[in-house]
């Protein structure tokens, strides 16, 4: 179960379970959703383009990219199918659901909810009134 009684993989209304768990999970999930919202891809392209999506943190190293993806097939985010390539063997390529699309939609409002509260908080260190 997650935060709230919710189980893990629901599409949560509640983007602050999202903001809490973002840096901590290094942002693959959305990162990953982010690239295959344009189209499908194979595990290594992903991990090559990690670094075109403007996220806080590390990137994510193999491991863990393939371990995400896993998980996110199984709570119905990604399909996948095995596709011949021009060169070399069979690729697993993902492609992104309507609940992964509805996911990426929860990430964005969690991150923008982010934002506004570290802005405020810069507002309020800028003011430069100390208190004591």
């Amino acid at each position: 179960m997650g935060a709230g009684g919710k189980k893990r993989g629901d599409i949560l209304e509640d983007v602050g379970v999202y903001m809490r768990e973002g840096p901590g999970k290094r942002f693959i999930e959305p990162r990953l959703l982010f690239l295959l919202r344009s189209a499908p891809a194979h595990g290594y392209e992903l991990i090559r383009r990690m670094e075109e999506v403007p996220l806080p943190g590390p990137l994510p190293d193999t491991g863990a990219v393939y371990r995400a993806l896993r998980r996110m097939e199984e709570e119905g985010l990604v399909s996948s199918r095995w596709a011949d390539a021009a060169v070399g063997p069979r690729r697993k390529v993902y492609r992104i659901t309507p609940r992964g699309r509805r996911r990426l939609q929860v990430w964005a409002e969690a991150i923008r909810g982010r934002v506004m509260l570290l802005q405020r908080f810069l507002e309020l260190c800028s003011t430069g009134e100390e208190r004591g």
